[in-house]
């Protein structure tokens, strides 16, 4: 059985710079221009290229070619101490009659959902990830692209989620003495993807 040390989870957040969800792309070769336009992204306005359930990464496209938007370490959300993805699916449950004067339960799938949320240290000197960064796309209302990683150190054992989010909620708490800390949770919208 292999574990992960905590210290080995991370969230990457990327900005949209859009207050509406981006445009999904979902085929199995990389979009062109053509194919972004015809899909209604605007020029220099960022997209999910995806493979069915399969993240391919975030891009955009001014018009005459596409480039791939890396979620780089810079994006890594600073000094996060625990970190959480949480996946759930509505059960949906019905009695029915069985004939003989009992009754019979049947369950059935609903909607999935999902959400990212991470708690840490507050560290402003960051160039990005920083509480700040967090509550300034809180109030903008942007939507992010979050990544969910397992193994950061050396990628051996690296699984990797990645999907559409809101910031639902940011926090950032400090006393007298103390170490200030913050806390956010990311809803997430749409499909939870798995990195290839």
């Amino acid at each position: 059985m292999a574990t992960i040390a905590s210290n080995q989870l991370a969230i990457y957040a990327v900005d949209s710079g859009l207050t509406a969800a981006m445009i999904i792309i979902d085929q199995s070769t990389e979009p062109t221009t053509s194919e972004v336009t015809a899909a209604g992204v605007a020029n220099n306005e960022k997209f999910l290229w995806v493979d069915g359930g399969t993240f391919k990464g975030v891009y955009s496209s001014d018009g005459s070619a596409v480039s791939e938007t890396t979620i780089a370490t810079t994006d890594l959300l600073a000094a996060a101490t625990s970190t959480t993805l949480d996946a759930s699916i509505a059960v949906n449950e019905i009695s029915a009659r069985n004939g003989s004067g009992g009754a019979t339960n049947y369950i059935a799938s609903g909607v999935f959902s999902w959400n990212f949320s991470l708690d840490g240290l507050v560290d402003l000197t960051a160039a990005s990830g920083s509480p700040v960064t967090l509550l300034d796309m809180t109030r903008d209302k942007k939507y992010v692209v979050v990544k969910f990683v397992t193994d950061v150190n050396d990628g051996s054992n690296n699984v990797e989620y990645a999907g559409q989010a809101l910031v639902e909620s940011c926090s950032v708490t400090g006393g007298v003495d103390d170490i200030a800390t913050y806390s956010a949770t990311f809803r997430g919208f749409g499909e939870l993807y798995k990195l290839a």
